[in-house]
């Protein structure tokens, strides 16, 4: 059993966001698994990308903002659950005034396994 706190982890500026990788393949036993917390300050976005094998689970824990899952915008907010599966293009749109905070689990994630796209001006 492990148990942790929020108050004692490490968060990592990324991108625009920040992030702690809460447990790790290591920890889950589970090669290419990651569970972790991200936060997105007001106004900001993560572009389009996808992955050619991961999947990922979001759980918005806080705040509202848009995910675009190939060119659909849905708006989620507080307790919506979305699935993205490999070659799923998405972005995270945070458009509000308040930070969005998404749990994110993956599954068969590697370092070159992301795909970024070019922004549409």
């Amino acid at each position: 059993m492990l148990k942790l706190n929020l108050d004692s982890l490490n968060w990592e500026k990324r991108f625009t966001y920040t992030k702690n990788v809460v447990f790790d393949e290591t920890v889950l036993n589970q090669r290419g698994a990651k569970f972790q917390i991200v936060r997105f300050a007001p106004k900001t976005r993560v572009g389009p990308h996808f992955h050619k094998k991961v999947t990922e689970i979001f759980y918005i824990q806080q705040g509202q903002g848009a995910m675009v899952f190939n060119g659909k915008v849905h708006q989620g907010k507080k307790d919506d659950i979305f699935l993205c599966q490999p070659g799923d293009v998405h972005e995270i749109v945070n458009e509000s005034h308040e930070e969005l905070v998404i749990l994110i689990f993956k599954t068969n994630e590697r370092p070159e396994d992301i795909i970024w796209l070019a922004q549409k001006s």
